[in-house]
C-alpha cells in the first residue's frame, strides 16, 4: 500500500525554500599550459648561491644525487618533468634544510631542458652537484690535476640574523672570557662536542651546546649564552666549529704534499746523479777490467747473460744491435756504466751496428765450464777464483810507506802481548759478514791503545776498504791475517 506523506508528519509544511537544478556548465576545461610561467618570483634567489650552498651539503652530508633521480628517468635520457625533478629534490634533501618554492623555481628555471617544454635536465644537475667530490672522465685526462675540496664546509646559509647592539657587546664580552678561561686551564674544547656531532657536520643543537659548555665548565648566563646563539645560530643548530675557531684557535697544519712532492724529487735526482757519479768514480779503464768485473758479479750472483741476449736475435744468429746489446746488459743487473758497455761493444763489434754476444757470453761462462770440453777429456780445468776485493785497492808510494809502517808496528804490539783481535772486533760484527764500520775499527785500536795518529788511520781504511751494500766499511778479518801473518803467529794462538 501506498503511505501518503501528507498522514505522516515528517514534512515541515512552514518550509518555503524550493529547490532549483543547477545549470550545466557545458564550456570546456581550461587545463593549465605545460611550461607556463610560474607566478612565483624568483629575482631575489641567488642560483650560484644556492647550487654552493646544495654542492656543500652534498659534500658533508655524502649524498648520492643521482639516487634521488634515476629511478624517475625511465629513458634514461637525463631529462625529466619539473615536478618529479623537485620531489627528487625534496628526496635528496631529507632531513636537512629544506628549500623554499622560490628556489625550487629558481633552480627548475636554471637547469630547464630546451628541447622538451615543461622538462627539467637533472643529469646536468647532478654533475654539477658531484663536482664537488670528483670529477668525471679523469681516466680520458690523465694530466688533470684534482682541486682540494677540503675547504668546503657546511655554512649557515639562512639570511643573516638581526642581532642587535646590546647581544653583539654581551656576545663578544662572553667570548672574551671564555678564551682567558681556555687559555689559563688548558682545556681541550673540541672532543667533547664531537661526541654530540655523530655526523662530523660541524653543528650541535641548542641543548647539547648548553650542556658541553657546563661539562667543560664554562658556565654562561642566560643572556650570554641567548647572545652567542644568535652569533652563531641558525636552523640547524649552532655552528661549534666557528665558535671555537674564535675562542680556541688552531694553528692549521701546511699542505704537505707540494713540500713533500719537491723532496722526493729532489732526492731522486740526488741518488741518480750520486750512483752515476759513484759508477764513474769506480769504473774500469781497459775492457780486460770491464770483463773480469762483470766475471765476478756473474759468479757470484749466478746470473745467466744468455737469457737476456737471445730475446733480442729472433734469427739465433748469435749477433744483436749494439742498442740492444746494452739495453740487454742494464736488464742484467751488471751496473755497468755508459763508457764500460762501450768497450764491451768495441771489443765484440762484427760491423757497424751489431755485436757478438754468443763470443761475449762463451768469455763469461768459462768460469763455471770450458766449452767443447767433451771434445778434449784430457784437459785440465782450473777453478775461477774471485780476487778479495780489498787486494784491488792500490795505495800511493806516500800512504803506502804509512801503511807498512803502521802495521810494523801493530805486528810487534801483537806478538809481543799475544793479543786475540778477533774477538774486539767480532763484538760489532752482528751480521758476522766480516765487516765493521770504519767508526767502529777506530774505536777497537783506540781502546788497545794501538794506533792514535790519524794519518795511519787513514791509510789502513783505504787499504782494507770492501764495499757493502752501497757502503765503504772495513775488512777485519783481512787485517787480522795480515797482522799475525807479519807477526809469525798462529791464528789460533
Amino acid at each position: 500500500a501506498v503511505v501518503s506523506t501528507q498522514s505522516t508528519g515528517a514534512i515541515d509544511k512552514d518550509y518555503k525554500g524550493t529547490h532549483v537544478p543547477a545549470k550545466e556548465d557545458k564550456s570546456p576545461i581550461s587545463s593549465p599550459e605545460p611550461g607556463r610561467a610560474s607566478t612565483l618570483s624568483t629575482s631575489h634567489v641567488d642560483i650560484e648561491k644556492l647550487i654552493h650552498r646544495l654542492q656543500c651539503e652534498v659534500k658533508v652530508y655524502r649524498v648520492r644525487v643521482c639516487e634521488h633521480f634515476k629511478d624517475f628517468d625511465g629513458l634514461k635520457s637525463g631529462s625529466i618533468s619539473k615536478s618529479l625533478f623537485q620531489r627528487g629534490l625534496a628526496s635528496m634533501q631529507g632531513n636537512h634544510y629544506n628549500l623554499t618554492p622560490s628556489e625550487l623555481e629558481a633552480l627548475s628555471i636554471y637547469y630547464k631542458d630546451p628541447k622538451i617544454q615543461g622538462n627539467v635536465l637533472w643529469s646536468y644537475f647532478e654533475r654539477d652537484m658531484e663536482r664537488v667530490i670528483t670529477e668525471r672522465n679523469l681516466e680520458k685526462k690523465p694530466d688533470f690535476r684534482v682541486q682540494s675540496n677540503d675547504h668546503i664546509t657546511l655554512q649557515s646559509w639562512n639570511s643573516e640574523t638581526q642581532i642587535s647592539d646590546e647581544e653583539r657587546t654581551t656576545g663578544q664580552n662572553a667570548l672574551n672570557r671564555l678564551r682567558e678561561q681556555i687559555a689559563q686551564r688548558r682545556i681541550m674544547t673540541k672532543p667533547c662536542f664531537n661526541d654530540f656531532d655523530r655526523h662530523n657536520c660541524g653543528y650541535v643543537s641548542r641543548n647539547q651546546f648548553a650542556q658541553g659548555l657546563s661539562y667543560l665548565g664554562l658556565e654562561c648566563t642566560e643572556a650570554e649564552r641567548k647572545a652567542i646563539s644568535a652569533l652563531y645560530g641558525d636552523c640547524k643548530g649552532i655552528n661549534y666549529h666557528k665558535f671555537f675557531k674564535d675562542i680556541d684557535p688552531v694553528q692549521p697544519e701546511p699542505q704537505k704534499y707540494e713540500r713533500n712532492l719537491s723532496e722526493m724529487v729532489r732526492y731522486i735526482k740526488f741518488r741518480e746523479t750520486g750512483t752515476e757519479r759513484l759508477l764513474n768514480r769506480d769504473a774500469c779503464k781497459t775492457v780486460e777490467a770491464v770483463i773480469d768485473k762483470v766475471k765476478e758479479t756473474v759468479m757470484k750472483r749466478r746470473i745467466r747473460l744468455l737469457e737476456f741476449f737471445k730475446d733480442y736475435d729472433k734469427l739465433k744468429a748469435g749477433r744483436i744491435k749494439k742498442t740492444n746489446f746494452k739495453r740487454a746488459l742494464d736488464l742484467s743487473g751488471l751496473n755497468l756504466t755508459t763508457d764500460e758497455a762501450e768497450l764491451l761493444c768495441t771489443r765484440y763489434q762484427s760491423d757497424q751496428d751489431n755485436v757478438l754476444y754468443h763470443h761475449f757470453n762463451d768469455e763469461i761462462e768459462s768460469i763455471f765450464t770450458v766449452k767443447g770440453l767433451e771434445k778434449s777429456p784430457t784437459k785440465q780445468v782450473v777453478q775461477y777464483k774471485i780476487m778479495p776485493e780489498w787486494l784491488k785497492n792500490n795505495l800511493s808510494k806516500p800512504i803506502q810507506e804509512v801503511y807498512d809502517s803502521a802495521m810494523e808496528h801493530l805486528a810487534r804490539f801483537v806478538k809481543t802481548r799475544r793479543m786475540q783481535l778477533y774477538p774486539m772486533f767480532e763484538d760489532y760484527d752482528k751480521c758476522k759478514n766480516g765487516t765493521v764500520t770504519y767508526s767502529q775499527f777506530r774505536r777497537v785500536l783506540s781502546i788497545l791503545s794501538l794506533i792514535a795518529d790519524e794519518v795511519e788511520f787513514h791509510a789502513l781504511e783505504k787499504q782494507y776498504k770492501v764495499n757493502v751494500g752501497g757502503m765503504n766499511v772495513f775488512n777485519y778479518l783481512a787485517f787480522c791475517d795480515d797482522v799475525y801473518e807479519l807477526a809469525k803467529l798462529n791464528k789460533l794462538d
